[in-house]
């Protein structure tokens, strides 16, 4: 199994290899300050570390420090610090410039000088920390196990000078992959080292972020702040103000102005109309007037809907003052008049029939019908009844009451409880406004006629018809009506007739109008003495569409539905059968046997892939756990094949 993970191992390795050995060369450069070259010896030898910024802006590297730990890591050395005494200054280096910190042996005058030694190509480490205390660089060799970045430097050992130089990419910019094996290389002295890139630059605004070395604009210095000039807010007002005085707003020139009233917004140079002063400053306004005083609560101005009485008080406005209670609005069927007042705008309701002594009890039977003439619904909210020889007695309609135009609606006295006198007596309709509306009179009323309008004319008939057309007097035959003659009785004269309850000669009612004709397409029930529309009995039927015929029962078409013979259907396909009651076919169902074994299942050919899927997952499975057991030998030969290629060059 080893040997298998082995074999993979490498092939990975070396597509891998083949994918990233290009790109290890081509990581973008550090961002900020790296050590470029330094000198590897013990106190007694001349020694020099050399860093260069890798940026093209200058870098703060103010408190920066150079630190050298020994191989183990136990020995921590302060080589030298880029700081001063003076608070105020800050070290700036230089964008793609060289810093050169070397011993007083070297030869060469550095920008710091250091005095203590490296160590030897046995093992340490250096490295550059900033003034927050965090690593920037680290530079570590031989047989160092304390943080080198990626791999230490390997010293050859030809090595006699002990130098390591940092990797050129490109003119002026130096590799920093953090990987230390693969970005420094042994190299030699140089014919030429640069210095004097550090400079020192005092920060005049040390209360503002960043190196101020002037002071900006619109600034002044104050012990070492730089504040803004002060700007007089009120260039009207003797002496400087920096803000707006207490009391005071700017009005429209930008000019200080004393504001009468503090506690309004806005700036008051003078006091308002009806305002009044409490000397501190503040002004008030007057009182709210209640102009609804006999309502609950302050009403600063008028209630909607509302309006003043001639005493001063709030009432419902009412549009129409000559009705009872508030009217909001005008009612259906009036109209606006003079002074606040409704008028009716209809054409008036009539009394049309009244059967003030009905056939039997009087209760629920006697009744009072009303016609509306109008094309429109009237209401009888606005209407009164009134009952008697005089207008002592009046009713109003129960609520909701109202008739349909060109309808008649009849109430009895279980309604509306009125009560119709057997002798004489009149009805009259007024409007709610005591405008006259209509008008009927009648005397001695016989048992169960009613007091009908017909065709203009008020008369008695022997049909009354509550809530329907009127109907005059059906005169029978008197021979039917009159019982025998006593010999010793008065003949009748010709306008009576003897009533057989009585025995008394009566008056014949005398019908004083005719019947209407009926109108063309109309006939005359026998039975209701009023016009019917003559139906056709010839009714213009559509003809059947093709594959109906018409049911004799219900003259409605339907679909004729023909009766096939076993000749006429589709023969059933092999395996079915046709079913006698439906005559559709069916599946032929066969009985299945029982099996004196139990039954086995089988698999089934497309099974024998699982094994070849179990096989790849399997050796998936191992790809992955050799890699993972490997990974820090795959990284070591990656990176050797980059140096390799890389020193091959």
């Amino acid at each position: 199994m080893h040997k298998l993970v082995w074999l993979i191992l490498v092939g990975l390795v070396i597509i891998i290899y083949g994918f990233s050995a290009q790109s290890v060369y081509a990581v973008l450069p550090s961002s900020d300050v790296i050590i470029s070259q330094t000198q590897i010896g013990d106190s007694s030898q001349s020694r020099f570390i050399e860093i260069y910024n890798n940026t093209d802006t200058p870098v703060d590297i103010t408190n920066w420090c150079l630190y050298h730990n020994s191989a183990s890591g136990k020995t921590k050395d302060k080589l030298v610090c880029f700081d001063d005494t003076d608070k105020t200054l800050h070290i700036i280096f230089a964008a793609r410039s060289y810093a050169l910190i070397g011993s007083d042996k070297f030869g060469v005058l550095g920008d710091l000088t250091i005095v203590k030694g490296l160590g030897t190509s046995a093992g340490g480490r250096i490295y550059i920390v900033d003034g927050s205390g965090v690593e920037k660089d680290s530079l570590g060799w031989g047989n160092v196990d304390n943080n080198p970045e990626g791999q230490a430097v390997i010293f050859e050992p030809d090595n006699v000078n002990k130098i390591l130089e940092r990797r050129l990419i490109s003119p002026s910019v130096y590799a920093d992959t953090n990987d230390n094996l693969l970005d420094f290389v042994s190299s030699n002295f140089r014919e030429k080292y640069t210095t004097g890139a550090i400079s020192d630059v005092i920060d005049i605004c040390k209360n503002m972020v960043g190196i101020q070395v002037l002071i900006p604009d619109g600034y002044y210095l104050d012990s070492g702040d730089c504040l803004p000039v002060p700007v007089d807010v009120c260039a009207n007002l003797d002496g400087l103000q920096i803000i707006i005085p207490a009391g005071y707003m700017l009005d429209s020139n930008n000019q200080c102005q004393m504001d009468i009233c503090l506690n309004i917004d806005d700036l008051q140079l003078v006091l308002p109309d009806s305002y009044s002063a409490d000397g501190l400053g503040n002004c008030y306004p007057p009182p709210p007037i209640d102009v609804c005083s006999n309502l609950d609560g302050l009403q600063e101005k008028m209630p909607d809907g509302m309006e003043l009485d001639v005493s001063n008080n709030c009432i419902q406005h009412d549009e129409c003052s000559n009705l009872p209670e508030i009217q909001t609005a005008i009612p259906n069927g009036f109209t606006r008049g003079v002074d606040n007042s409704c008028l009716l705008g209809l054409l008036p309701l009539q009394l049309s029939e009244l059967l003030p002594n009905a056939a039997g009890s009087d209760i629920g039977n006697e009744y009072i019908e009303i016609y509306n003439p109008n094309d429109t619904d009237v209401s009888l909210l606005y209407y009164l009844l009134y009952v008697g020889p005089d207008d002592s007695h009046f009713y109003s309609f129960p609520v909701s009451s109202h008739i349909m135009p060109h309808q008649y609606l009849s109430l009895t006295n279980n309604d509306i409880k009125f009560t119709l006198v057997n002798t004489a007596s009149s009805v009259r309709l007024r409007a709610i406004d005591n405008s006259f509306v209509d008008e009927a009179s009648y005397s001695n009323p016989g048992d169960g006629l009613a007091w009908a309008l017909i065709d203009g004319l008020w008369q008695y008939t022997n049909r009354p018809t509550p809530g329907n057309v009127n109907l005059p007097m059906l005169i029978e035959p008197i021979a039917d009506k009159v019982a025998p003659v006593s010999s010793s009785l008065q003949p009748c004269a010709d306008n009576q007739y003897r009533n057989p309850e009585t025995n008394r000669c009566r008056l014949i009612p005398v019908v004083s109008s005719t019947v209407t004709p009926c109108k063309d397409g109309q006939y005359r029930s026998e039975e209701t003495n009023r016009c019917r529309n003559i139906v056709s009995n010839v009714v213009a039927l559509t003809m059947c569409a093709e594959g109906q015929e018409r049911n004799p029962e219900t003259n409605r078409c339907r679909t004729v539905t023909a009766v096939l013979g076993a000749s006429d259907l589709a023969p059933c396909k092999a395996g079915q059968e046709r079913n006698p009651d439906t005559n559709r076919c069916r599946n032929v169902i066969s009985s299945i046997p029982v099996a004196a074994y139990a039954t086995i299942q089988t698999s089934e050919s497309s099974n024998n892939y699982i094994g070849w899927w179990s096989l790849i997952g399997v050796g998936a499975v191992a790809i992955v756990y050799g890699i993972w057991e490997w990974r820090q030998e795959i990284i070591n030969i990656i990176r050797k094949l980059g140096a390799f290629r890389h020193f091959g060059k």
